[in-house]
């Protein structure tokens, strides 16, 4: 019966969401938040609760009920749907040319010269970050990092701008065509900021920020090239549809073949028997946090997640009492007492956009809720992409690959925070560029 639902689902959302790349462009499975979230949607909320259930590897409890975790797949698709109506109230995905630029030297120059200083700001805090990590030992940085993090939270932010600069070299890159020596040192760039953020995020056990990396990459490739844009041929829309459905049946090959291993083996243990589904648990198992709450009357959050995103800019040596985070709030329901501000060997817990919904305003406010936030993204959205500046411009595709992946399954606070500091080079870059004939 979870395997029919995922099928079922899985087809009416993918084929949304390959309707929209027929007729807007292979460009929009990056640059579109309907279909960029909608794919992560599928991932995180339809199959990786399938494969889940079907080797019976939870983290919270043992087993669920099978009717309230169908209905937990159904809720969350009608929180997706509704979702995916409020960033349609606005014609987000308008008008492709508009991110299609020829930029000259003078701008490609200044460009150059301000993510070369954020790649230093960056490289500086990687450096000593990976330093401290490997003094410690990353046995015992991993398990505990966020005690090890206190009092570091600009460092480790300030850190994640190897991943901006990595994405500027590569725009500078891109449209340096005509003018060697600017893309020469823009490809050195590029190379030595990618190189560093991979070590980096992985050291730090930071892969989804390096999977987040390549998809931005891709994101913009495809989104300066006018080639991508526009009413895709038959044979284009089989490739793509081709390659989903492959990525799907190699995800559940690998699950299949995995498990038969195991019992083959005689392991029992759900560590050795599912490393499959515990790995990618790690990353995207979101969709257990809806369940268990479906099953567990919780006093509701009424906004205070959000506000302790915003709070989280305040020191707590100014603010003792800010409230923490979803992550926190969500570990102590589940597990009371576990998480206590300042305490060593606190663990946290990875929320995402549905789970910090239902959390704040419940199963019926989290359709209000989930249609109020997509509108309002729509708004953000497109205002930055209809601004005459090619920085603005550019925000708005990090923006989209943010608040379509990321923001899905990432707990709010610290998304919020990331997402501020990441956006401070490319506001540097506009009023320093502002004045500058593109």
């Amino acid at each position: 019966m979870i395997v029919t639902l995922f099928i079922v689902l899985s087809i009416v959302f993918i084929f949304f969401a390959m309707l929209k790349i027929y007729n807007l462009g292979i460009a929009r499975i990056f640059n579109s938040p309907i279909v960029l979230s909608t794919f992560f949607f599928v991932l995180i909320h339809l199959l990786m609760p399938t494969l889940q259930w079907d080797v019976g590897y939870f983290r919270y409890s043992n087993e669920y009920n099978v009717h309230t975790y169908i209905y937990s797949m159904l809720l969350v698709a009608l929180l997706h749907l509704v979702f995916i109506l409020g960033l349609s109230y606005f014609s987000v995905d308008d008008k492709p040319e508009l991110l299609h630029f020829t930029l000259s030297r003078v701008f490609l120059k200044r460009v150059l010269q301000i993510t070369c200083i954020v790649f230093i700001f960056g490289a500086y805090n990687a450096g000593k970050n990976i330093y401290q990590i490997l003094s410690i030992g990353y046995e015992n940085y991993i398990t505990d990092r966020i005690s090890m993090g206190v009092g570091k939270g600009l460092s480790l932010l300030l850190a994640h701008w190897t991943y901006i600069a990595c994405l500027l070299f590569f725009f500078i890159f891109y449209h340096a065509k005509h003018y060697k020596w600017i893309r020469r040192i823009s490809l050195l760039g590029f190379i030595s900021s990618f190189t560093l953020a991979a070590a980096y995020y992985g050291i730090n056990s930071n892969r989804n920020s390096l999977f987040l990396l390549l998809i931005t990459l891709m994101c913009f490739g495809l989104s300066f090239n006018p080639k991508y844009a526009g009413h895709l041929t038959f044979r284009q829309l089989r490739k793509i549809v081709l390659v989903v459905i492959g990525v799907l049946l190699l995800f559940f090959t690998l699950h299949t073949l995995g498990k038969v291993r195991s019992e083959a083996g005689n392991y029992r243990t759900t560590q050795e028997s599912y490393g499959l589904i515990n790995s990618l648990n790690g990353a995207f198992g979101n969709h257990e946090n809806i369940v268990w709450l479906m099953t567990h009357q919780q006093q509701l959050e009424l906004g205070v997640t959000y506000i302790a995103g915003i709070a989280n800019f305040i020191p707590r040596t100014i603010w003792p009492e800010k409230p923490v985070g979803a992550g926190p709030r969500l570990k102590n329901a589940i597990y009371p007492g576990s998480y206590v501000v300042g305490k060593k060997g606190n663990s946290s817990l990875t929320t995402g956009l549905y789970t910090e919904l239902i959390m704040n305003f419940g199963l019926t406010g989290a359709i209000i809720a989930s249609f109020f936030i997509a509108l309002m993204l729509s708004i953000f959205l497109i205002k930055l992409k209809h601004n005459s500046s090619p920085i603005m411009r550019l925000i708005f595709l990090f923006s989209v690959v943010m608040f379509s992946a990321q923001f899905m399954y990432a707990e709010f606070l610290g998304f919020f925070a990331r997402y501020v500091f990441s956006i401070v080079p490319f506001i540097l870059l506009y009023f320093a560029t502002r004045r500058i004939k593109s």
